[in-house]
């Protein structure tokens, strides 16, 4: 170590309260913006280091002043000081150590950019004096009796989600598709320019600067942010954490209000947007915002709590340690865990936040490949692999061939992580039953549409949807009068061909147009046989061609309606012939087939398990879905989306229709009730479903 060296004089302090009720302080860097995290008695002796005495004579006055310092401690805390760049006058300050770093530097800022592929931040403007100058309005809205309201309007909320859970399994199947994108930005981006002002107020309300304000980009969709970065100047713990915890409270603010609008207003404009902020708010709490495993609010409030700065580093620092020292026995790793309630904490945090992540990235990618778009969802997959695979192996190889000399193979540590590894594997591959969920409806296999054969008004409907009818009972009548009148006009003109005709026949010289005439009148005739058939089925009505049950009426079935020529306008089914219908992802198509016994659940007194088999699989159309019950605009579970000039319904992705008889012959269910075909399959392992499902992917995108 240099024996003359100087602490920077340009860094700003700031006060920290450390785990043990310990002060602890806090160095910005104003040239890199980064901050440090220092124990007093660690900045005790870097603060003597004037440049002017060696850093044994500082020992030496501290020592004079009751602060001891071994040499082996004071080596050590100079030495990590000036790897920081904390001090001056070192070999680190030295050209061509300065040259390394900054290309360590650049090469750690590209990773770091390649790597926020998920998460990007582009800063746009500087809204300090904006913030300081609407502070009061923010002081106006956010005060202890708005918190007070919203805490006693989350009860109701909470009933309002709950006792709509039905209608969110219907809309929630709008959320992510291409239709909607535009409308889920705008409401995002509304939702987290809120969430963003709230840190900016609540910082600027305990007098922290706000320096900058952009755009970020999380899995593609746009929103705000502001880097509230200098809350870590602040000594008090309460304080930071309002800070990080201002976004999540305002956002929960926002759902608890769209909760009402959502609920209370009918379908519509308003109603939609309010359950995507409502949804978007949940979510984004969830996942991002509230969850510690992710580097957003809740890591910070957590690390706050735990007044544990740098958790998230530290804890994989200390993962790594336990693989190169404990199971290597390469020494020279430091250990950043110097209590046990660290060391417990790290492990936790560090292992809980790697497999999160996993699940995370693995989500993203197979929603944008399933959802949006295959190429983007096959760039980020690979993108993911090699960054948070491929490139931490090669660097930890590396690492371990550049310290090959140190490697001491530890038999208790290999040991102990070849039985978490042959765990880990054994709990992969360990075969565990699994049952698929399908939407069902209960139908019959003698059906029959209901159809307006004529073009006339409706008179009389003797019926009502879920009535019961017998073969032969009247169902509607249609107007007769304007086919009578049409009848008695043909006749009429019947009548005047055939006048005509004779006396055609009567003048030599017109004779030759007769057979023009007879053609007419023939024309006339299969005219009035028409309209004589049209007449006596509007006067005999619509009858029921079977005993069975009117499953579906249109509501506008009434005195007066034209729908047209063959518009159906009802269906009428057999009860007692009873036959269920589910649909089936075609990527699950595998699961079933043809003579398969399968269960099926009906809400009915209380649940009701029924057996049967599958007699028919076949693709579901898109004239199938029209009007059909499975739809999500009928309130199905299917999610369609409209397309082409007419703004038909079309699925987000193509299903089978199964076919299942009830075993039981005797088994009646009411027609049209929805219920759930479940399909048991054999055990499997996890390692086998990930691999099986990655061939099939692999085989239908080859094939096509």
């Amino acid at each position: 170590m240099e024996k003359q060296v100087k602490f920077r004089v340009d860094l700003e302090t700031y006060a920290y309260d450390d785990i043990a009720h310990r002060d602890t302080v806090v160095l910005k860097d104003p040239l890199s913006g980064k901050y440090f995290y220092l124990s007093v008695y660690e900045h005790r002796l870097l603060k003597a280091l004037d440049g002017n005495r060696s850093l044994e004579e500082a020992r030496e006055a501290l020592g004079a002043a009751g602060y001891y310092y071994t040499p082996e401690a004071a080596t050590a805390i100079v030495g990590k000081a000036a790897q920081l760049g904390l001090v001056l006058g070192t070999k680190y300050g030295t050209a061509e150590y300065q040259t390394l770093l900054k290309k360590q530097t650049e090469a750690a800022k590209k990773a770091k950019m390649f790597s926020s592929v998920y998460f990007l931040f582009i800063p746009l403007l500087n809204p300090d004096k904006f913030l300081e100058r609407t502070l009061w309005m923010a002081r106006l809205i956010g005060n202890m009796w708005t918190v007070m309201l919203l805490a006693l309007a989350l009860p109701g909320a909470i009933y309002c989600i709950i006792s709509g859970i039905p209608k969110i399994q219907t809309e929630y199947l709008f959320f992510f598709n291409m239709h909607n994108l535009l409308c889920l930005w705008a409401t995002l981006a509304l939702a987290k320019l809120v969430h963003e002002f709230a840190h900016a107020y609540v910082a600027k309300h305990y007098g922290i600067h706000v320096p900058q304000m952009g755009v970020a980009f999380l899995i593609f969709f746009p929103c705000l942010f502001c880097n509230t970065t200098d809350a870590w100047q602040l000594a008090d713990r309460k304080q930071r954490i309002a800070i990080s915890a201002a976004g999540i409270l305002v956002e929960g603010a926002v759902a608890i209000i769209s909760a009402y609008v959502w609920y209370f207003t009918s379908p519509g404009i308003v109603n939609s947007l309010a359950f995507y902020l409502m949804a978007v708010s949940f979510i984004s709490t969830v996942l991002f915002n509230g969850n510690p495993l992710m580097r957003f609010d809740g890591y910070f409030v957590l690390m706050d709590l735990l007044k544990l700065p740098n958790l998230s580093t530290r804890s994989m620092a200390y993962c790594k340690y336990l693989f190169l020292n404990r199971v290597l026995g390469m020494s020279q790793v430091a250990n950043p865990a110097t209590t046990r309630r660290e060391v417990a904490i790290f492990a936790v945090y560090g292992v809980s936040a790697f497999l999160y992540r996993i699940f995370l990235y693995v989500g993203i990618v197979s929603g944008v490949y399933f959802r949006f778009d295959k190429t983007l969802g096959i760039l980020l997959a690979v993108v993911a692999f090699a960054l948070f695979i491929v490139r931490p192996l090669i660097r930890g190889i590396k690492t371990i061939y550049a310290q090959r000399a140190e490697l001491h193979l530890q038999p208790a540590g290999l040991l102990g992580f070849g039985l978490l590894v042959a765990l880990v594997i054994a709990a992969l591959s360990v075969p565990v039953a699994s049952r698929s969920i399908y939407p069902a409806t209960a139908a019959s296999a003698q059906s029959q549409k209901l159809t307006v054969p004529l073009q006339s008004c409706v008179d009389q409907v003797f019926i009502r949807e879920g009535a019961q009818v017998a073969c032969g009972d009247l169902l509607f009548t249609l107007d007769s009068s304007q086919l009578k009148l049409e009848l008695a006009a043909r006749k009429i003109e019947r009548e005047r061909l055939q006048k005509d005709l004779r006396f055609l026949l009567l003048d030599e010289r017109r004779r030759d147009r007769a057979a023009g005439k007879a053609i007419e009148i023939r024309r006339v005739e299969d005219q009035i046989k028409r309209v004589a058939r049209d007449l006596a089925i509007a006067q005999g009505g619509i009858v029921a061609p079977f005993d069975g049950v009117i499953t579906r009426l249109d509501f506008r079935l009434q005195e007066g309606f034209q729908p047209g020529e063959g518009v159906v306008v009802g269906e009428v089914e057999a009860p007692s012939d009873c036959l269920v219908q589910a649909l089936v992802p075609s990527a699950d198509l595998h699961k079933v087939r043809t003579g398969q016994v399968v269960r099926m659940w009906f809400p009915l007194n209380g649940g009701k398990m029924v057996t049967g088999e599958i007699s028919e699989i076949r693709p579901y159309s898109e004239q199938d879905l029209k009007d059909s019950p499975f739809s999500s605009r009928y309130g199905g579970e299917i999610a369609t989306e409209p397309k082409g000039p007419e703004s038909s319904e079309v699925p987000l992705e193509d299903f089978y229709r199964c076919s299942v008889k009830p075993t039981d012959r005797a088994e009646t269910l009411p027609l049209g009730m929805s219920g759930k075909l479940i399909v048991d399959s054999p055990p499997r392992s996890l390692l086998t479903r990930v691999t099986n499902r990655l061939i099939q992917t692999f085989n239908k995108e080859y094939s096509l």
